[in-house]
């Protein structure tokens, strides 16, 4: 558990803090067997250097299982060490696991509260005042093993709980991460697809175009050179489109009030005036966020340049409405049309698929050979 590397400062600093106070203590009082104390202090401090977290596990069992033995052995010879430990049953929970913590809180318990009743006999023992007799009462010591158990298993749970805790912030955290990295990646490849849609939005058709027209230049340079001086020119003009276009779609990415309807009305007066299409209209949409209303437009472009390019058609009609729960999007035109199960998933429609998908909706095509083509998008509001 890579995460926990942290922890091992902490648990050190911890420990030290305790020794410290301990020693503080000690020194205060000056007992007659401080040589053997400040010796087992000694060996807390040494252990307290070590956090065996990427070691194989049985060499972190060892390491717990002698911690907890060296504080029970220091707890019977009367040296203090009740907040060692704790903190070494925590230790054992991110070393080892949930399970291993408590099983080394039920092994410990019984020789932690005989080493404590032990210790308080020794004590009266050797008090100059003259010995209770309630010490040696059956009663006294089922009273004093009770209150023993239960603030050791209250002491014991709450360290446990609270090392519970930091583990699943730990891991919450690491998994937080993970998803962040996961997040970015997607984000990426999302960002990379949307390019890839303004390129083909606002430069593919024309670069075509252009393509075309200079491949005619090409080709009648030397047989006619009139009509390849007119290819050029159109070419030009193509450039001078192409540049335009990318500037609007820069300009219709950055503005923060986009205006769909009005958007889609000179798109449809552009469509008019540039070919032979009758077209019609009828649109009342609602405000939408400037995301979403960029997509539709984006989408219904691509639909009224497909029906320019490759319908044939005269008339076209473009709808939106909208429902309690539903905008919906009709365009349909009188060419051509295909037939359902071989039409060509172009780049263009797979492109109007994916913005629609992006949106949660759906999209509908209806054709057939000379019945033209309606194409019908519906998004959720």
């Amino acid at each position: 558990m890579p995460f926990l590397h942290p922890l091992s400062r902490t648990f050190r600093y911890l420990e030290w803090a305790i020794l410290f106070a301990y020693v503080s203590m000690e020194l205060s009082g000056m007992r007659q067997d401080w040589p053997l104390t400040f010796f087992v202090y000694g060996a807390f401090f040494i252990l307290s250097c070590f956090f065996p977290q990427r070691r194989p596990y049985p060499q972190r069992l060892l390491y717990i299982g002698m911690a907890l033995t060296a504080i029970v052995l220091a707890n019977r010879a009367g040296i203090d060490s009740d907040f060692l430990l704790f903190v070494n049953f925590s230790k054992s929970y991110f070393l080892l696991n949930r399970r291993s913590a408590i099983a080394a809180v039920g092994l410990v318990m019984g020789p932690w509260i005989i080493s404590e009743y032990l210790s308080q006999v020794d004590w009266v023992q050797r008090s100059p005042a003259p010995i209770p007799l309630s010490v040696f009462d059956p009663t006294a010591l089922i009273r004093f093993v009770a209150i023993s158990l239960t603030a050791y298993l209250s002491a014991s749970t709450f360290t446990l709980i609270a090392s519970a805790m930091v583990v699943t912030e730990q891991a919450s955290r690491q998994r937080a991460g993970m998803l962040s990295q996961q997040i970015e990646s997607l984000s990426a490849d999302l960002e990379r697809t949307r390019i890839a849609r303004e390129l083909h939005d606002s430069l593919g058709h024309t670069l075509t175009d252009l393509d075309i027209q200079l491949a005619v230049a090409q080709e009648l340079r030397r047989h006619d050179p009139e009509q390849a001086a007119q290819a050029v020119d159109l070419a030009k003009t193509l450039v001078g489109q192409c540049i335009e276009e990318t500037s609007r779609a820069l300009q219709r990415m950055r503005r923060s009030d986009f205006d769909l309807n009005q958007a889609l009305r000179t798109l449809l007066e552009q469509a008019e005036q540039t070919s032979n299409l009758k077209v019609k209209w009828e649109l009342n949409l609602p405000q939408l966020p400037v995301y979403q209303s960029y997509q539709i437009y984006c989408i219904m472009k691509e639909a009224i340049m497909n029906v320019q390019k490759h319908a044939q058609a005269s008339q076209l009609a473009l709808h939106g409405t909208v429902t309690d729960s539903d905008i919906i999007l009709d365009i349909e035109d009188d060419g051509i049309g295909a037939e359902l199960n071989t039409l060509y998933v172009g780049f263009g429609i797979q492109g109007m698929r994916e913005r629609v998908q992006l949106l949660g909706g759906q999209l509908q095509i209806q054709t057939a050979l000379a019945k033209g083509m309606r194409l019908q998008v519906t998004l959720p509001r």
